[in-house]
């Protein structure tokens, strides 16, 4: 997996370092990982350039971390910003 922007942008879907929550593959990605499903990880990188389609600014792959240092790509379809109670 090659590693990508690591800094945000404007028109990015999600900033880096924010809480997101997997959602159940619905764009129906034959590559999608399941066992993400309903995990919690934050995002780390944004990643242009690895061949899927992605298109600058508003469409990367977006690289998110979980706490098993596990580290895995998914669309903005696929997650859902957490929203941190105050």
């Amino acid at each position: 997996m090659q590693i990508g922007v690591r800094k945000d942008s404007e028109e990015a879907p999600f900033k880096v370092g924010e809480e997101v929550l997997v959602l159940n593959n619905p764009n129906l990605d034959s590559t999608f990982d399941e066992q993400y499903v309903g995990k919690i990880g934050r995002i780390v990188h944004f990643d242009y350039e690895c061949g899927c389609g992605q298109s600058f600014p508003s469409d990367p792959m977006i690289g998110v971390m979980f706490c098993d240092v596990s580290l895995e790509e998914f669309w903005k379809e696929e997650l859902k910003l957490v929203v941190q109670k105050r």
